[in-house]
């Protein structure tokens, strides 16, 4: 089990932080964007403060804030970068909670080499690249409809500068101003957005930008 969240206030973003830390403790993956698309990615083992990171929403420099808290897979695993969120591949940088279920039969379908991925959520930007042909929202789409399991994800497309929210049989709320979102329900204003449903996500708040078929499940993790 595992927790994703951001909004566009890094005081928020610190209360999703603390929230989302019920979610999983073995790790945490934080990403902030800035309107031009650049990043600035950090991830470690466990939990952290990120109190005196507030400079970074100095001058409002840094217009979105993508976090992830993960829980290990198995009681033996050991922390490695390279198997934690958020996973950056080409165009793609995703974060995501869930469980896939064809994550190698996805790879071998597109060519991708299946000894590379030792997670599932490790196919996700790859296959999003694979898709990718000048369009993120076609390409988010296409990958959505071929995934099978449960899933909430943030990916951010480098290319356009744009972040994404989806969900199939996974928590993801948002806030009454659709400017924060988390796996945890917070406040007592939020909703949980549609499953099936591609949000992009702007300091101006979530926008539906498309649709996906989604394979969901009797029940949410």
């Amino acid at each position: 089990m595992c927790g994703i969240f951001g909004s566009t206030e890094f005081n928020q973003f610190e209360r999703l932080y603390i929230k989302n830390k019920e979610r999983g403790s073995f790790a945490h993956g934080f990403m902030y964007v800035k309107r031009n698309g650049s990043m600035y990615v950090r991830k470690d083992e466990g939990v952290t403060n990120i109190t005196g990171e507030y400079a970074f929403n100095y001058h409002r420099q840094y217009d979105a804030f993508l976090g992830h808290t993960q829980a290990p897979t198995s009681s033996q695993r050991d922390y490695k970068a390279e198997t934690s969120h958020p996973f950056d591949h080409g165009n793609f940088v995703v974060a995501h909670n869930g469980v896939l279920e064809n994550h190698m039969e996805l790879a071998k379908e597109h060519r991708i080499d299946p000894s590379i991925i030792k997670v599932d959520s490790q196919i996700i930007p790859m296959l999003l690249d694979d898709l990718y042909v000048g369009s993120d929202v076609l390409a988010i789409k296409e990958a959505c409809n071929q995934l099978r399991g449960i899933y909430a994800c943030w990916i951010f497309c480098k290319e356009t500068k744009l972040t994404y929210l989806i969900r199939s049989g996974c928590t993801l709320y948002t806030d009454k101003a659709r400017t924060s979102f988390s796996s945890i329900k917070f406040g007592n204003v939020e909703h949980e957005l549609d499953d099936g449903v591609i949000y992009c996500f702007t300091p101006e708040g979530l926008t539906q930008v498309g649709e996906f078929k989604s394979d969901n499940p009797f029940f949410v993790l």
